[in-house]
């Protein structure tokens, strides 16, 4: 007389199929727990609001980014929201927060504020075989302001980057001497794409 088998061979249409969390040991089968993330990778879960509410008594847990857009930024200008938690102010310019390239330098940085920088309007020009040259600096204001904020506002345990490093990031571009206006702007581009994947949440 044949004996039924109990266990079904598939799981029943409709079930959901997900092999990484059980397996067989000796015929038994047992729970398998996923390894975790590393830390900041779960990028994109701290809102603002999250950001807001976030302080000392209701801390945001480790390793979650907190990294802000900079229209984000620019929302909460005026505000007295997170500005005052970066010791910087919407007027701030932006050389003062991010380092000015010194009168030796072949670049220049407008006297747009850091306000201005967020919303594109940063001007960055750079002496190139002794003729000045405009160069597109919108979406580098944008992004290094913001991560100049994120930086003084969340770091180290919900941002990647302090505001030394980004300074540090930027500074040797005022000592470089580009041979033309596409090299120029790489430097820019360069720092760009960098700190854009962490300013990422609105």
């Amino acid at each position: 007389m044949a004996v039924k088998d109990d266990l079904p061979t598939s799981p029943p249409q409709g079930a959901p199929r997900n092999p990484g969390r059980r397996m067989l040991l000796g015929g038994i089968p047992i729970a398998v727990t996923l390894a975790s993330k590393p830390a900041l990778a779960s990028v994109g879960q701290c809102s603002v609001s999250n950001a807001l509410s976030g302080n000392l008594s209701h801390p945001i847990p480790a390793g979650i980014n907190c990294g802000l857009t900079p229209s984000s930024w620019v929302s909460l200008a005026g505000t007295n929201q997170l500005w005052p938690r970066t010791a910087m102010y919407p007027q701030t310019t932006f050389s003062t927060a991010c380092g000015s390239p010194g009168m030796s330098s072949n670049w220049t940085i407008g006297a747009q504020s850091m306000l201005a920088a967020l919303q594109g309007s940063l001007v960055i020009t750079c002496k190139i075989k002794g003729n000045k040259t405009t160069l597109n600096a919108g979406l580098f204001g944008e992004q290094v302001a913001a991560s100049l904020l994120n930086a003084a506002a969340f770091s180290p345990n919900n941002y990647t980057k302090t505001l030394s490093q980004i300074q540090a990031m930027v500074s040797p571009i005022w000592l470089s001497s580009p041979n033309s206006s596409s090299q120029a702007q790489s430097s820019l581009d360069s720092v760009t794409t960098q700190l854009a994947p962490l300013n990422i949440n609105s």
